[in-house]
């Protein structure tokens, strides 16, 4: 009769072990649960200035990319500009050619030039039209 409890003891003792197994890795798994809870905590403020810290680089990094668009706007507009520029450019060498021409002209002058006398022109007298008194028939008087 022993052999046959036997089998049922061993299920039984495998049972126990099982269960005290079981608890303890409950125990564990609670007690690291309150331990990542603490450090949560504890972190939390340093969660807060990284989470700051990533907005404020999001922003900036937005307002970088928005200036790399108007830049590259402003660029091909400048780029679209140059032929004209160079007319521009063109044109202003060439005045300032004509204007070392009328500077070099402007130098060969004498620095005073004798002009000839005038005569002062006649008087003009305004005569008055004589007064008239006329009557004409067209009216009826």
């Amino acid at each position: 009769m022993t052999d046959v409890r036997r089998p049922v003891h061993l299920a039984v003792l495998a049972g126990m072990s099982a269960s005290a197994y079981a608890g303890s890795l409950a125990l564990v798994a609670m007690l690291q649960s309150s331990a990542d809870a603490s450090v949560i905590a504890e972190r939390a403020p340093i969660r807060q200035v990284a989470d700051t810290i990533a907005r404020s680089h999001d922003g900036l990094e937005a307002s970088v990319a928005a200036a790399t668009r108007r830049y590259s706007q402003v660029a091909d507009r400048y780029g679209a500009l140059l032929p004209k520029l160079a007319g521009v450019e063109t044109s202003l060498d060439t005045l300032a050619k004509t204007t070392a021409g009328v500077t070099d002209s402007t130098l060969t002058l004498p620095a005073h030039v004798s002009l000839p006398s005038v005569q002062a022109a006649p008087r003009v007298v305004r005569v008055a039209a004589p007064t008239t008194q006329a009557t004409t028939g067209a009216s009826g008087r």
